[in-house]
C-alpha cells in the first residue's frame, strides 16, 4: 500500500512538470512580454500582420504585436496596432515604426527605427508610422501592367507585321532583276569614280611637291643673284624713265601734227584747191556788195 502511495506521487509530480513546461511553451509560444509596456501604432495596410507578430528595435525584438484594432475616420479604415515591449526601454519620441519582411519567405515584423530626439515616448504613447509597398502587392500590380502592355504590344506588333509584310513586298517589286542590275552597276561605277577621284588626289599631291620644287628653285636661284636681279631692275628703272621721257616729247610732236592735220583737213575742206596752190574763189555776191 506504502508502494502504491511512492508511485502515485511520482506519477503526480511528474504530470506537474509536465504542466509546468507544457505551461511554459505555451506562454513562450504566445508571446506573451514580461513586465511588458504598451505602446500603439496606426497603419493603413496591416497585410501579413497578426497577433503576436514580432517587434524589432533596429533589428532587435524587443516585443510582440498584442491585438489590431480597425478604426474608421471619414470613411477610410485604418488599423491601430497594439504593441507589448519589454518594459523600461527607450524609445525616442522621433522613432519610426515600419511593417517589413526581413527575408523573401519571412514572417513580416514590426521594425521601430531609433529616433535622434533626447525626448522618451512614455507607456501608452503612439509610435509614428511609415507606410511600406507590400511586395506581394507591388508584384501583382506590376503583373497587371503588364497583361496590359502584353495585350497593347501584341495589337502593336501585329499592326507593325503587316506593315513590315507590306514593306518587304514592296521592296521585292524594287528589288527585282533589273534594278539589281542598274543598282550593281551604279556601286560599280561610284567604285572606279573613287578610285579615279584617289588617282586624281594623288596626280594632284604630285604637283603640289613639284610646285613646292620649282618655289624652292626660284627663291634659291634669287638669293644667288640677289646683286645681278637688284642691278637689272635699276637699269630697268633708269630705261623706263628715259622712254617716258621721250613718250612726252612724241606725244607733244603728235599733238602739234594733229593740230596741223585739223588745220590742212579745214582748208580742204573750204576749197580743195589748195592742193593746186590756187587762191580761193571770190563769190560774185560778195563782191557786187
Amino acid at each position: 500500500m506504502k508502494k502504491d502511495n511512492i508511485n502515485y506521487f511520482a506519477v503526480g509530480v511528474f504530470i506537474l512538470i509536465i504542466l509546468t513546461v507544457l505551461f511554459a511553451m505555451f506562454y513562450r509560444v504566445t508571446g506573451q512580454v514580461a513586465g511588458a509596456e504598451d505602446y500603439y501604432v496606426v497603419f493603413d495596410n496591416v497585410a501579413g500582420i497578426k497577433r503576436g507578430t514580432a517587434v524589432t528595435y533596429s533589428g532587435f525584438p524587443i516585443g510582440q504585436l498584442d491585438d489590431v484594432q480597425p478604426l474608421v475616420d471619414a470613411g477610410k479604415t485604418r488599423y491601430k496596432l497594439h504593441l507589448q515591449i519589454k518594459g523600461g526601454w527607450k524609445i525616442p519620441e522621433d522613432s519610426i515604426a515600419q511593417i517589413i519582411m526581413p527575408g523573401v519567405i519571412a514572417d513580416k515584423q514590426i521594425e521601430i527605427t531609433e529616433g535622434k530626439s533626447q525626448i522618451l515616448l512614455q507607456p501608452g504613447a503612439t509610435i509614428s508610422s511609415r507606410e511600406t509597398v507590400d511586395l506581394m502587392t507591388l508584384v501583382n500590380s506590376i503583373g497587371n501592367e503588364l497583361d496590359t502592355s502584353i495585350v497593347s504590344l501584341t495589337g502593336d506588333a501585329s499592326v507593325l507585321i503587316k506593315k513590315l509584310d507590306n514593306t518587304a513586298d514592296q521592296l521585292a517589286v524594287l528589288l527585282n532583276d533589273t534594278n539589281r542590275t542598274h543598282l550593281n552597276n551604279a556601286f560599280r561605277n561610284a567604285d572606279e569614280a573613287s578610285e579615279n577621284m584617289l588617282k586624281l588626289s594623288q596626280g594632284f599631291a604630285s604637283i603640289n611637291t613639284r610646285l613646292e620644287d620649282v618655289l624652292r628653285r626660284a627663291d634659291n636661284l634669287l638669293q644667288d643673284n640677289d646683286a645681278d636681279v637688284r642691278q637689272t631692275v635699276i637699269d630697268l628703272h633708269r630705261s623706263v624713265e628715259s622712254v617716258t621721257t621721250n613718250m612726252d616729247a612724241i606725244l607733244y610732236n603728235l599733238d602739234a601734227s594733229s593740230r596741223n592735220m585739223n588745220e590742212f583737213t579745214r582748208q580742204l575742206r573750204n576749197n580743195p584747191g589748195v592742193l593746186l596752190g590756187s587762191k580761193p574763189t571770190v563769190d560774185l555776191v560778195e563782191e557786187q556788195k
